[in-house]
């Protein structure tokens, strides 16, 4: 098998792991919200809120970080690495345009927190997670640390990510590029698909709001 041929199969692998899990979920617990949802939030909301492990990582200023840190607000979660090339950076960017929209909407509603979550946090440091996100706004939140409690959060999310390497040896990271919407309860319950368009996810961000009443 080929090196590319290895990574489509890796990368159906865990596309099919995402599919398997969320049936799975929703096959033991069909949720109400999601069944009664237009079908426009049907697209994007989970049919089951998962709620966040009990993690423990550190923010780009060294701060400790976990999971009462996301109760009380909503967030917007995004798993990648400082090296990504293209969609993450290109991701972050939406990010930015929509708090930018957010914040000059007519609603009352405070901006969510943006967490950026490195899946390379052997290379990924503190400092770097800091000169990186002020490039794109200077209130996201780069989170990097223990390998284990990576794998926690993300298991209990069913984000998925694994290194991978090219022919020529160019080292790389596969991951899930959607954006996780978690609620003040610190559960997950939407996500963002990619391509991420800030006014597309302004619309969908109000009508979520407003459906789950939160």
């Amino acid at each position: 098998m080929t090196r590319s041929s290895h990574r489509l199969l890796l990368l159906a692998i865990l596309v099919a792991l995402m599919i398997a899990t969320a049936w799975w979920v929703f096959q033991r617990h069909p949720a109400a919200d999601w069944a009664s949802a237009p079908p426009a939030l049907q697209g994007i909301m989970w049919p089951v809120a998962r709620p966040v492990a009990d993690f423990q990582l550190h923010d780009q200023h060294g701060q400790r970080f976990n999971a009462n840190d996301l109760r009380g607000h909503w967030s917007l979660l995004y798993f990648g690495y400082l090296q990504c090339p293209d969609v993450c950076p290109t991701t972050l960017q939406s990010l930015h345009g929509l708090s930018a929209l957010i914040a000059g909407s007519d609603t009352e509603a405070a901006l969510p927190q943006v967490v950026f979550i490195s899946v390379d946090p052997e290379h990924d440091t503190a400092q770097r997670l800091a000169s990186y996100l002020s490039y794109f706004d200077e209130r996201f939140i780069g989170l990097s640390g223990d390998a284990a409690q990576l794998a926690l959060l993300a298991q209990s999310l069913g984000v998925m990510y694994a290194e991978y390497r090219d022919p020529n040896g160019v080292r790389s990271m596969d991951h899930t590029t959607s954006v996780l919407i978690v609620d003040p309860q610190a559960r997950a319950v939407a996500a963002f698909p990619a391509p991420h368009q800030p006014a597309m996810m302004l619309q969908q961000w109000q009508q979520l709001r407003d459906y789950l009443g939160r």
